[in-house]
């Protein structure tokens, strides 16, 4: 049941209502930095082109020896690519193509003879190591659909470059299918309904950005994911729990239980004795130094202890200082 309702919940959300729109790389796909090359007649040159999407405009600059250039007349029809750039008195003209994420083309002056190839590649980004564990974790994803926007938890676990794990809502759950994460990218498809989709991100700074769409082609949207905070851990006090505890007296050892509550410095508790439980008094833990009192038949007795390595060694001693001894304990275990 669960299942059904995060199928109908997604479907209706990823849907758009027209029929599958053939496959087409996404303006995103080149937008970012650009490591050029051009062959001129006075040998190669190198530029480094970013290009950026701004309002419904493309636009961008070239980095050269002599500074930064911007770029004019930016159009981009997939998987055509034109620049127009001003350079040392003259115009030229780039036409390139974009096949398997790189850019080849021929260049050329604007009123003049001189022209060439050129090629670009993606710039590559600086390496993000993921936090200690790899991508394994759970993530507040959030997917941009024709509908609104999609949040959805997810849960990875990361072997490898291959990655496995599930997308989550209150109403139920679905498993990540063929998930990899290489050289900072990451990669799933999920399936809902009759449809797969595929989710593609970058991460960068503990931080998922990249896109969904179809598996099969059509138009998708954004897609982010942050890392989720982990749970405080419940604070774990130096004393609370159960401890076995052993006096030496001149009659011999006295062995008996006690149970310690911490709460800052502040510890409370008592002792499990054949006559039932004594209260302890005056319990503190500053630093490693543990001190108590506790009323035992008819006396009033302190003892002053070190923590250590999970042990508590010291001496206990009558407060009318008629009778001491060695004091120690070690915490039960569970």
């Amino acid at each position: 049941m669960k299942k059904s309702l995060i199928l109908a919940g997604l479907s209706l959300l990823l849907a758009s209502g027209a029929d599958p729109i053939p496959a087409r790389a996404d303006i995103r796909a080149i937008l970012g930095k650009w490591l050029a090359k051009a062959e001129t007649p006075n040998g190669p040159l190198e530029a480094e082109f970013e290009l950026k999407q701004e309002g419904d405009l493309l636009t961008g600059t070239a980095k050269l020896f002599q500074g930064s250039i911007p770029l004019s007349a930016v159009k981009f029809e997939d998987p055509n690519l034109a620049i127009d750039l001003s350079f040392e008195g003259g115009t030229f003209k780039l036409r390139g193509v974009l096949k398997e994420g790189k850019f080849s083309g021929t260049w050329e002056q604007v009123g003049g003879d001189v022209k060439g190839t050129w090629t670009a590649e993606r710039r590559a980004a600086p390496v993000v190591t993921a936090a200690a564990g790899g991508i394994s974790g759970i993530w507040a994803s959030v997917a941009t659909t024709p509908n609104g926007e999609l949040p959805l938890s997810l849960e990875l676990k990361q072997e490898g470059d291959k990655v496995t794990g599930s997308l989550s809502s209150d109403m139920g759950s679905l498993p990540i299918q063929a998930g990899s994460f290489k050289e900072n990218k990451l990669q799933f498809d999920v399936e809902i309904g009759n449809n797969v989709y595929r989710v593609q991100a970058t991460l960068q700074e503990d931080k998922f950005t990249g896109n969904w769409a179809p598996a099969g082609g059509g138009e998708g949207g954004a897609w982010s994911a942050k890392r989720k905070a982990e749970p405080a851990p419940e604070a774990i006090t130096a004393l609370d729990g159960t401890w076995d505890s052993v006096a030496t007296t001149s009659g011999g050892d006295l062995r008996f239980q006690m149970v310690f509550k911490q709460s800052g410095e502040t510890v409370t508790g008592h002792a499990i004795t054949p006559d039932g439980n004594l209260s302890i008094q005056k319990g503190s833990l500053i630093g490693d130094k543990f001190t108590f009192q506790i009323e035992f038949q008819g006396g009033t007795y302190r003892v002053d202890a070190t923590l250590t390595g999970g042990k508590l060694t010291g001496k206990w001693s009558a407060t009318d200082g008629t009778d001491g001894g060695g004091w120690s304990a070690e915490r039960r275990q569970k």
